[in-house]
């Protein structure tokens, strides 16, 4: 018969000092990475809404037509709207919603390829819907259920304008002329 020997095995225990030094270097890495890191926002404002305008008020807006700026974003293009009138509808008829006023750049592209949409033209009338109301700065963009946030973005930044560069812009600066419908209402559903 063998005779067992009862050996104990010599357990080391785990050195961590090497793993805690790299943490404590790393946490003020981070926080160094972040006091230096630049976030980039959209500015978005919820619909609003207002009592009754007072009669003064209401003479001055007389004066100057509200445009009424909006964008639908369909499946297969824009859907451009101005002051009840939509672009591209039969005159004297509100609304023709058979169609986009913008259609697809790309109509053959897949679903998932953001630039089959036609941002060029979208900020074209976006330049010549600025032109007769310079005042106006508000857009109205709705979107289908089905868009991706990608086109709701790009779309933004087309009626927006390319050239636009409101970060360099101070609070008592005025407004650069290439900036054109900055600030977007986004709403649900199109239509």
């Amino acid at each position: 018969m063998r005779v067992r020997h009862n050996e104990e095995l010599e357990v080391e225990e785990a050195n961590v000092l090497p793993v805690m030094n790299i943490m404590f270097l790393l946490i003020p890495a981070l926080l160094l990475a972040m006091e230096v890191a630049s976030l980039a926002a959209i500015a978005v404002s919820p619909p609003k809404f207002a009592a009754a305008p007072s009669p003064k008020k209401e003479e001055e807006k007389k004066e100057e037509k509200p445009l009424k700026f909006k964008v639908f974003i369909l499946d297969d293009g824009f859907r451009v709207t101005t002051a009840s009138q939509q672009e591209g509808a039969e005159a004297g008829k509100e609304q023709d919603s058979t169609g986009p006023s913008i259609p697809l750049a790309k109509p053959s592209a897949d679903a998932s390829d953001y630039s089959r949409y036609n941002y060029d033209a979208l900020e074209a009338k976006a330049k010549e819907l600025k032109e007769i109301a310079k005042h106006e700065t508000v857009v109205t963009i709705s979107a289908e259920n089905d868009i991706p946030m990608a086109v709701l973005i790009n779309t933004m930044d087309a009626v927006r304008g390319s050239e636009c560069k409101l970060l360099a812009i101070k609070e008592d600066e005025e407004i650069p002329p290439e900036c054109l419908f900055f600030q977007p209402i986004v709403e649900a559903g199109a239509g």
